[in-house]
């Protein structure tokens, strides 16, 4: 796999650990020793469902009980990312605010809670669910007035907790196998299989004319090559990889190089990647990668089984999006050998 290292999409998504502390006053929730009373308390096992409604937008995630992860609520084929969504649901199961302020008040309005501009509802398994609502960010923008629907009190909590779960609306937990791709930033294609490079595909940027990629590939990974090809060739099969087409989602989770062989999904299967440029000054690119590796069919012959973005999750694409894409792979070879001069025009 060392070719392939070379290759891959380094794909950086991090989220800080925020320790947040919400509390409130109840018979039946555990107290303490030393220390003030959880607002609630329910076990992370209980929790299956999550919706925000904030001014950054309103989204809503649920637990896949059969196969024990978390999706975006109503779409199978969109599991959270998990290192994004590790601890979501521990921060959810028993917060602590920073202290309770009234037992009970008179005027929401006073604290922003008359219409609060965050509710959370967190839905659990027996049909229940607990809503939170926030309010008003105090003087000093260390804390959120703050109640549960259903409790008299008034309490503080710390602003970090309405910033982990507003900051899912605004940078939502999107699984790092799923891709946005502009065409236009493109400007080389590799293609491998049996973990060698069966060909590759390269744009000039100083003339935007692309060529076929002499083999093999120099070390430096410089993409070299005096067989022009029309742009309209290549442009037509990169907009299909520009529109993925996953439909399922197989394995979620660090899967073994043995569970993804079950799958035909192997070292020496078809692996294409995509690079890309982009311009974040002037003078100044960026380059990234995008990577998909082809696997077999699944045995309705609707679907392939394919890794993306070098992402361990086992995902489903469609079939004819999976075999356009194969196809892709035999298009440098069959320009390369074709009798036509090698410096014909681009379009």
């Amino acid at each position: 796999m060392n070719l392939r290292l070379l290759l891959v999409l380094l794909i950086l998504v991090s989220l800080s650990s925020i320790v947040v502390t919400f509390i409130v006053t109840d018979q039946s929730i555990e107290r303490v020793s030393g220390g003030p009373p959880f607002f609630y308390t329910i076990p992370e096992t209980d929790i299956v469902r999550l919706d925000i409604d904030s001014p950054t937008g309103v989204m809503a995630f649920e637990l896949d009980q059969k196969n024990n992860y978390w999706i975006f609520a109503g779409d199978e084929t969109m599991p959270v990312d998990r290192q994004r969504w590790n601890g979501v649901t521990t921060l959810l199961g028993g917060p602590r605010s920073q202290r309770e302020l009234e037992s009970s008040f008179g005027d929401p309005s006073l604290y922003g809670l008359e219409t609060p501009d965050t509710s959370v509802t967190i839905g659990l398994k027996d049909g229940s669910f607990v809503r939170l609502f926030l309010g008003d960010e105090t003087p000093d923008r260390s804390g959120n007035y703050a109640r549960i629907e259903g409790f008299p009190q008034l309490v503080l909590v710390s602003s970090a907790w309405g910033e982990v779960l507003n900051g899912l609306i605004a940078d939502p937990p999107i699984p790092q196998w799923r891709y946005d791709l502009n065409v236009a930033d493109v400007t080389e294609v590799v293609f491998l299989i049996e973990n060698e490079v069966v060909g590759a595909l390269a744009l000039n940027i100083d003339t935007d004319i692309w060529h076929v990629c002499n083999l093999p590939l120099r070390g430096d990974a410089v993409c070299d090559g005096d067989r022009d090809i029309e742009s309209s060739v290549v442009l037509d099969q990169l907009n299909v990889i520009a529109d993925p087409q996953f439909i399922g989602v197989q394995e979620v989770g660090d899967t073994t190089d043995d569970v993804q062989a079950e799958y035909g999904i192997n070292a020496e299967s078809p692996y294409a990647t995509v690079r890309f440029e982009m311009e974040i000054q002037q003078g100044l690119r960026q380059a990234n990668q995008i990577s998909i590796t082809l696997g077999d069919m699944t045995e309705d012959g609707k679907g392939m089984y394919a890794l993306a973005n070098e992402q361990p999750d086992v995902v489903i694409i469609d079939a004819t999006w999976g075999q356009t894409i194969r196809e892709f792979f035999d298009l440098p070879a069959a320009l390369a050998a074709e009798e036509s001069p090698a410096s014909s025009p681009a379009g």
